[in-house]
């Protein structure tokens, strides 16, 4: 019945990772445009009407390939607190006011990050009264076109608003992916068993879901406003896409069993090939990141091949259960769609700057919940049985009276004595007159007597050694952070708290705790010589003891 219950549960967190995603992508997709200004009075649009030297008309959104200048007649125009606002890629601009140059962004960069400067936003100071707007476009790369996007005159507030309004709610879905990965990978971390499948895959799930949402913010121009670094949000995303296609793969391989697999080697020389090439040809002026991503973009491929093989691999084996495996093909459909969507559209068109990355985003979303409930539904399992575990060998060396170390206990620590050869203090102790009590007062009062005794030592030698009791009225300590000086306080602690327990409760019957120790050094004795020392010594105080009464 329990069981039915808990599959019950998980099926609706099915039901909800669902329909949460299903909601995201309607936000996305028909509530947020790619494209949303508030159009008005106050704004002008300046994507069209702008003319070549030869008087031809162009939009900024179909520029030819190569350096490009073009004109536009703003006589009349009001410019008061506004300004010419655009996002660029990857272009060089200058900005002339009626023949005089208003305003460069040509920005030089370290060699190593290349010539990709990423998305840029310009807000430009147009001098009141200008007549005629000049723009002398220059595209970095020369198989690009310069590329301009949303330029405007307008209120420079309202232009950042807009570009929030555009990018929040794809950068809120990112960063939804990163705490997620952060998430996976605490629970990764923090497990107690890092040698087990379980944590190699949530860290592997938490990197992919935490590197593509740094990857696919680079797209809502939000990270570039804030940190007015645009070069290296723009770095960022090319790592991102280097180390991003080996996490899936390995993520496949741990879960399905199959970690021994020569692709992960293979992929992971591929990828620190990758890596060394594009930041070496960078940085000697070969050639560029920019040209570089299409290597990424081929391991990228290759990496879902390999996917693919391994999840049809551990099918046929029947290495996972079929429920993980339908998962995992699901989410992983999704994000194959996702990424083959967006590496299409960038095929298309490599300059737009708009959602490049929004299939993906929805793809991996998909992905990761359905991967990631089942994988939070194994570790609560997991963890489930463990504790069962825990608990059965707990009981197994506990007594159920006194809760102390039982006897079966005290012969692994003998065990571990003999194998690891502890020097040791062994002291054996037995209650007296346990046997008027039971027979005079019941078992019940035996009992009580037995519990106070077991509290009693405990107390006293728990700082120094550990407390068994070996039967009905014996006890063992084996005492192993101390000496023969510590291990006499405790026993003094010990006399001390019986006798105190005697004046204060008034027991039916006086309680005594006949007590003897022997030292073990494993260099010459033998523990269980120790053991019968102690033992006799023990007697010898029982009897002392019945004859000072």
């Amino acid at each position: 019945m329990k069981s039915v219950k808990n599959n019950a549960r998980w099926i609706w967190a099915d039901v909800v990772s669902l329909i949460v995603i299903a909601t995201i992508i309607i936000i996305v997709l028909f509530c947020y445009p790619a494209q949303y200004k508030h159009y008005s009075d106050a704004v002008t649009d300046m994507m069209s009407g702008w003319q070549t030297k030869e008087g031809a008309l162009l939009s900024l959104d179909n520029l030819p390939k190569g350096d490009c200048t073009l004109k536009y007649s703003v006589a009349g125009l009001d410019f008061v607190n506004k300004r010419l606002c655009m996002r660029s890629s990857d272009t060089f601009l200058r900005v002339y006011a009626d023949g005089v140059l208003t305003y460069v962004y040509e920005p030089e960069q370290l060699r190593v990050i290349g010539d990709s400067y990423g998305i840029y936003i310009h807000m430009i100071l147009i001098p009141p009264g200008t007549k005629e707007i000049t723009l002398k476009l220059h595209p970095i790369f020369p198989d690009i076109s310069p590329y301009l996007k949303n330029a405007a005159i307008e209120d420079a507030g309202m232009f950042i608003g807009d570009v929030f309004a555009t990018g929040l709610p794809g950068f809120c879905i990112c960063m939804l992916m990163i705490i997620y990965g952060l998430l996976m990978l605490y629970m990764g971390i923090t497990s107690k068993q890092p040698g087990e499948n379980g944590t190699l895959n949530f860290l592997s799930l938490g990197t992919f879901s935490a590197l593509v949402g740094l990857w696919s913010a680079n797209d809502t121009c939000i990270l570039q406003v804030l940190t007015q670094c645009p070069e290296i949000i723009k770095l960022l995303t090319y790592v991102c896409l280097i180390f991003i296609a080996y996490l899936p793969v390995s993520f496949i391989a741990s879960a399905t069993n199959q970690n021994n697999t020569k692709l992960l080697p293979v992929l992971m020389v591929l990828i620190t090939v990758n890596f060394v090439l594009t930041f070496v040809l960078t940085y000697l002026d070969i050639s560029d990141l920019h040209y570089m991503l299409r290597l990424s973009h081929v391991i990228i491929v290759i990496a879902m091949i390999m996917t693919i093989y391994l999840i049809c691999r551990a099918a046929v084996r029947k290495t996972v259960e079929k429920d993980f495996i339908m998962r995992i093909v699901i989410g992983l459909c999704a994000a194959i769609i996702g990424v083959s969507t967006d590496l299409l559209r960038y095929k298309i068109n490599h300059n737009s700057i708009t959602s490049a990355s929004v299939f993906t985003r929805i793809g991996v979303l998909v992905f990761i919940a359905m991967v990631g409930v089942h994988l939070i539904k194994e570790r609560n399992k997991l963890a489930v049985e463990k504790g069962q575990a825990e608990l059965m060998a707990k009981m197994a060396y506990t007594d159920g009276l006194t809760e102390l170390h039982n006897r079966a206990a005290f012969h692994e620590k003998e065990h571990t004595i003999r194998n690891e050869r502890i020097p040791c203090i062994i002291v054996q102790l037995d209650i007296n007159n346990l046997k008027t009590v039971n027979d005079v007062y019941g078992h019940a009062e035996g009992d009580r007597h037995i519990i106070t005794a077991a509290n009693i030592i405990r107390d006293s030698f728990e700082n120094i050694g550990t407390c068994y009791r070996t039967g009905g009225d014996e006890f063992i300590v084996v005492v192993d952070r101390g000496e023969i000086p510590q291990t006499e306080m405790a026993i003094g602690q010990m006399q001390r708290s019986t006798d105190a327990y005697n004046e204060t409760k008034h027991p039916h019957v006086s309680l005594q705790i006949a007590y003897g120790y022997a030292a073990y050094t494993p260099q010459g004795d033998q523990l269980e010589v120790a053991e019968q020392l102690a033992d006799q010594r023990m007697y010898e105080k029982k009897r002392k003891m019945k004859e000072s009464k």
